[in-house]
């Protein structure tokens, strides 16, 4: 699947390529841990919860 997950943080513009779901999680639940100072569950809880960006748009 092509795609992407979007950081859910307002005005940040991190967005994740989905080489896997589970691996697009983890690398957002760091950058929410690291940029944004979520505590690991939540952001965890909000990486998961993520719907990933798909179709012709994704791929621009």
């Amino acid at each position: 699947m092509t795609g992407y997950l979007r950081c859910p943080a307002p005005n940040c513009e991190h967005h994740t390529y989905l080489s896997t779901t589970r691996a697009a999680a983890e690398d957002m639940t760091d950058h929410l841990v690291a940029r944004h100072g979520f505590p690991e569950v939540s952001a965890s809880y909000q990486a998961q919860m993520l719907l990933p960006i798909t179709g012709p748009r994704a791929a621009a």
